[in-house]
């Protein structure tokens, strides 16, 4: 009989907060008294994680758990349910109002501003309420009851807290029962693998499939992913989901080798979480292995952007996965957690947009251009682009405009089982006849010539890996002889390399060479004074903000000596990471992007003009102005 899998052991600290709640849930049975359990959510540390990294997230906790500790009552006990979650004990409360008021005060506490490297930062968090009478109810149901009020306060504007009721009590019984059920499904195989085509945009063929899962309970039916992997995720039982369905999908792989047409490339979505569990990159080798099974016919899509905090760990993981074959996509980017930087500093080879940025999806006007912008720019760094959730026919003619390489949706096919895609053939793509070319842009004679990869990458002007890339995405179709080499037709590979003339590229700013000591001397004599000058020059007098705040002032005498040493050595892109730091820094603290940019453009302006003025150094007032026109790009960039 195969056993249920385990749950996750629990952290020391949720030990420590389940003991704390239950010995004053017994102190409360025993006076007769109202107990309240209070959960403080500040998962919005991610920003602070984001802009100054890990270490100065845990160290803006660790002051915020500080400040929560000093204000509390006598009849109060803090302890921590994990990173970003705070539990209060209230003991001796004389009526409902007491938890309210503490609460009140608690998230007033955490809007207060916390120094970061420097920098006021402000956190947002919520508060949960769970309240007992005469000690009713146990340790891990008032807890419950407070966590699923703190997630049901995010977006409650002026009142950041709500107070768990009954039907709170029941939601949490109700997940509590699921994420049992679900732990027996994994045992009794009850997770079955649907898959879903992806599509080539450009000549309407089958270019891979996402293997998704669902649920066949036996009492409830066919039972979709958002209905139970939110628990899972929250469980952890989500590592032995991703463990089950790499298993199926290999073994799916493996008896799909067997028919006499190959299916294209598997997607599979895996969260950070997974990928950051310890060894999971010799797990999956050692599955792919078991199971025969090339590497090259699976795709990993990270779809939990906000875990990617870890970078050095998760490029560790990915570069590793990789070098096995594994093609990595950045899923559902585009969404609140996302930046731009994403697409050049992480090792992967294409990104779903998210669905909020799709054209024509809903009623706003500004999404297609910053769709257009990302399609841009993932294509000049040689990443692919697939848009998911295509419904409708406007959908899908937006979506074309985009240049875009894939899509899928339920307008193209609808999720099925594994045997619903044997005949491919059969198979409705919902793409219609694939578009003929203007006239004037038919091949050459020799068009159905067969090219090898290197003459390809030759032809286009790029890497081998480049090209192969190209290949594996269905941009570029090809055949292979009976050795197994790709060929090319070079009518195709013509086609492709006039379309990627036509694409817009990203501008490329001269930067200089040389170092730059005129500049580096003009910062460390006048850069504080210029920086004064440029932040009078963005605020109306009445109204300065936070480049004219004595947090702004000394955050920028900071950038300025960087910017200066990096001036100094000729090293031109490091002035652009200090650069990009120091923007990050001033959103933090409450500057709008718009104030960034144009207190970069007055500084570089004034510091340009000033080196013409004194040294009669017009040439390396140019060349300053340029490094900061590029640095105000790369700070805009990684929004």
């Amino acid at each position: 009989m195969t056993r249920a899998p385990q749950r996750p052991d629990r952290d020391r600290p949720r030990d420590h907060a389940t003991t704390t709640v239950r010995r004053a849930l017994e102190r409360a049975r025993r006076d007769g008294a109202l107990l309240a359990v209070l959960l403080l959510d500040a998962g919005d540390v991610g920003r602070v994680d984001r802009a100054f990294g890990h270490a100065a997230g845990d160290d803006a906790l660790a002051a915020l758990e500080r400040r929560v500790q000093a204000a509390l009552p006598p009849a109060c006990a803090l302890t921590a349910l994990t990173r970003e979650r705070l539990v209060v004990v209230a003991e001796q409360l004389t009526a409902h109002g007491d938890a309210l008021a503490l609460a009140e005060a608690l998230a007033a506490l955490v809007r207060e501003p916390l120094d970061v490297e420097g920098v006021a930062v402000r956190l947002d968090a919520t508060v949960g309420i769970a309240l007992a009478v005469e000690g009713q109810g146990s340790a891990a149901e008032l807890l419950r009851d407070a966590d699923a009020a703190a997630r049901r306060a995010h977006g409650a504007g002026e009142r950041p807290w709500r107070l768990a009721d009954s039907a709170e009590h029941e939601r949490a019984q109700r997940r509590l029962r699921l994420e049992d059920e679900l732990a027996l499904a994994l045992a009794r195989e009850q997770l079955v693998l649907y898959f879903q085509p992806i599509v080539s945009l450009r000549r309407g063929t089958l270019v891979g499939v996402e293997a998704l899962v669902r649920w066949q309970h036996p009492a409830r039916g066919l039972i979709g992913p958002a209905q139970f992997l939110p628990v899972a995720e929250e469980s952890g039982l989500i590592v032995e989901i991703g463990d089950w369905m790499l298993q199926a999908v290999c073994g799916q792989l493996a008896r799909w080798s067997a028919q006499p047409q190959p299916l294209p490339p598997v997607a599979l979505n895996v969260s950070g979480r997974e990928l950051l569990e310890r060894a999971f990159a010799t797990r999956f080798a050692t599955t792919v292995r078991g199971a025969q099974v090339p590497p090259e016919t699976l795709v990993l899509e990270i779809s939990d952007p906000a875990s990617l905090h870890r970078r050095e760990d998760l490029d560790d993981v990915l570069a590793t996965l990789r070098r096995l074959g594994v093609r990595i996509v950045l899923d559902r980017f585009g969404g609140a957690q996302s930046t731009l930087a994403q697409l050049s500093q992480l090792p992967i080879d294409g990104l779903k947009l998210d669905r909020s940025l799709l054209p024509a999806a809903g009623a706003g006007a500004g999404e297609p251009p910053i769709a257009e912008a990302v399609v841009e720019l993932a294509h000049a760094l040689g990443l692919s682009i697939t848009i998911p959730g295509v419904e409708t026919e406007q959908e899908l003619e937006a979506v074309r405009a985009l240049r875009a390489d894939a899509a899928q949706g339920h307008l193209i096919a609808r999720p099925a089982p594994a045997e619903a895609l044997l005949d491919l053939d059969s198979l409705d793509l919902g793409l219609g006849a694939r578009p003929r070319g203007r006239a004037g842009e038919e091949p050459a004679a020799d068009a159905d010539e067969l090219l090898p990869l290197s003459a390809v990458a030759e032809a286009l002007g790029v890497s081998a890996s480049t090209a192969r890339r190209l290949a594996d995405q269905g941009v570029l179709p090809g055949t292979r002889t009976e050795g197994g080499h790709r060929r090319f037709r070079r009518g195709d590979v013509q086609r492709l390399a006039r379309e990627r003339s036509r694409a817009p590229r990203l501008r490329h700013w001269d930067l200089p060479e040389q170092p730059l000591p005129l500049s580096a001397q003009l910062l460390e004599r006048d850069g504080q004074a210029l920086a004064e000058r440029a932040a009078r020059a963005i605020y109306e007098p009445a109204r300065p903000g936070w480049f004219a705040a004595p947090q702004g002032a000394a955050r920028a005498r900071a950038w300025i000596a960087a910017l200066g040493g990096t001036l100094a050595a000729g090293a031109p892109r490091e002035a652009l990471a200090a650069t990009a730091a120091y923007g990050d820094a001033a959103t933090l603290g409450g500057a709008s992007v718009a104030e960034v940019a144009r207190f970069l453009g007055q500084f570089g302006a004034l510091a340009s003009h000033e080196l013409a003025r004194t040294h009669g150094a017009a040439e390396e007032g140019r060349a300053l102005q340029r490094v900061m026109s590029a640095a105000t790009e790369a700070f805009l960039a990684k929004l």
